[in-house]
């Protein structure tokens, strides 16, 4: 017997010699033996897109590390390339490496397609984009655990005093004469701006200023619309600054359509690419994210063969697949982004260490529609995110406006009035403990300034979820096991 499994070993050892031998670069372009499944609605997986901004680059390796995850594997495609005879040879636009080389460096690293991180959008572009439209394959992990991928069409916009003008692209510089850009922190770098460029710098949902001149900080929590020297795509096919005047309320929103309708706003995250298999039709050999017909999640290299529907991701120079402290396959090239999962640990139950907050999510009916709050516990309490809470009264008897003054620092609620959408609502945040600091912004209800104890954790700001109640007059109530929100009833304390 033991010869038996000797023989066998040396065998296989063998096959991989003889075929690394006669590969080109290597173990770089060898396609993993195995893959990763694990099942995200057990409640024990964490999925995660890793990135740095999206300029900056890294191994896989580094990007698992960074987030603790145990399995990583390479992201969608990016400029890869820093000379013009590089991006031809690989059918890429010349175009934006010479405008851009010059501002952010070369090679330029942004992303390809679209990219949703904890259900905000936080890039937009690639595969034949035009003004405003993106067509392509998307592929993502949903809230309940299930893998979906669906050829798409996104739509952005930017909202000002209540008129809606097209965006071409999200976090993506782009050099066409006419094109209109919108950046926010997920860029993760200064707006480089070009002559004729003309930049819309909103902080705090209000337009702070138009400038000519770069570079353009993102103001956190904010975000730039930047347009070329010929943009007239906005109201009434006008130009910027017949468009904008700084005091102007103002927020950017995005839609995605798809043939069976889903929106890929209640997801983890969600990635772009050109190839996808859909109901076991489609695909090709390269590293992949998929859906197996048990409901699980699947990563690897290959042809997803395990996969009922699957997203075929970044292959040649970039492929890396990295599990439990070692490469399957790479490490190839640094990349502009992975994915990968977490194991949430819980089975091992740790303390809370001083001023982390506890990840709490749970769901409540919000006047008869199941919400998920991302909401977490401080003290034994539940705090949940403001703007969350705003987003879901919306249209309620209990509705009420949310802004954010930034020269006075203050947190300005407006009851009986409609949310004004910022866009990263409805976002996963309570994917693990978080550290929290006391929110320092003083907060102000209908002119009147209130004491509500709050939390500032990533820089949005918690508070009790009956403190809330008590202070907007609606009420909380909590039976059959479940937590009941009632805009139409007065607050009660029960």
């Amino acid at each position: 017997m033991i010869g038996k499994k000797l023989l066998k070993t040396f065998s296989v050892a063998a096959l991989v010699f003889c075929v690394l031998a006669f590969v080109p670069n290597g173990a770089r372009n060898v396609y993993a033996a195995t893959n990763t499944v694990v099942d995200v609605k057990s409640g024990l997986y964490i999925p995660v897109l890793i990135h740095n901004g999206m300029t900056d680059v890294a191994s896989v390796e580094a990007y698992a590390l960074a987030k603790g995850a145990f399995v990583a594997l390479n992201g969608t495609y990016f400029d890869a390339y820093a000379t013009e005879d590089q991006v031809t040879a690989k059918g890429g636009d010349v175009n934006v490496l010479r405008t851009f080389g010059p501002l952010y460096g070369v090679p330029l690293n942004f992303p390809s397609g679209v990219l949703i991180e904890n259900g905000k959008l936080i890039h937009g572009s690639g595969y034949g984009s035009g003004p405003g439209q993106w067509g392509g394959y998307l592929g993502g992990v949903t809230k309940q655990g299930a893998f979906i991928v669906e050829q798409v069409s996104l739509n952005i916009g930017v909202v000002a005093d209540g008129n809606r003008s097209t965006v071409w692209r999200v976090n993506h510089p782009s050099y066409e004469p006419s094109s209109v850009v919108l950046y926010d922190e997920a860029f993760g770098h200064d707006v480089q701006l070009r002559p004729g460029d003309r930049a819309v710098i909103v902080d705090g949902g209000t337009i702070k200023d138009i400038v000519s001149q770069g570079p353009v900080k993102v103001p956190p929590g904010g975000f730039v619309v930047v347009a070329a020297s010929s943009a007239n795509v906005f109201y009434g096919n006008k130009n910027i600054d017949d468009s904008f005047s700084i005091g102007q309320r103002a927020s950017w929103v995005w839609e995605i359509s798809s043939a069976n309708g889903y929106d890929f706003k209640d997801v983890y995250f969600a990635v772009g690419s050109d190839a996808a298999k859909i109901n076991g039709a489609g695909g090709t050999s390269r590293p992949y994210i998929g859906g197996t017909s048990d409901g699980r999640i699947s990563i690897g290299v290959g042809n997803a063969a395990e996969c009922v529907n699957a997203l075929f991701l970044d292959g040649g120079g970039s492929i890396a697949y990295y599990k439990d402290g070692k490469y399957l396959n790479g490490p190839g090239r640094n990349v502009s982004n992975a994915i990968g999962f977490v194991s949430t640990g819980q089975t091992a139950h740790p303390v809370p260490l001083e001023n982390t907050a506890q990840a709490n999510p749970f769901t409540a009916d919000v006047g008869g529609v199941q919400r998920q709050f991302q909401a977490f516990l401080i003290n034994d309490n539940n705090y949940v995110m403001l703007r969350d809470l705003a987003y879901y009264m919306n249209g309620s008897q209990a509705q009420f406006e949310v802004s954010y003054d930034a020269d006075t620092k203050a947190i300005n609620i407006f009851g009986k009035q409609a949310y004004t959408l910022q866009g990263y609502e409805d976002t996963v945040k309570a994917d693990k403990n978080k550290a929290y600091k006391d929110t320092t912004s003083k907060i102000f209800i209908d002119g009147k300034e209130v004491s509500l104890a709050g939390y500032n954790i990533e820089g949005s700001n918690y508070f009790k979820l009956r403190d809330l109640a008590s202070a907007l007059n609606f009420d909380v109530d909590y039976r059959d096991n479940r937590i009941y929100i009632e805009p139409e009833n007065a607050y009660t304390a029960d």
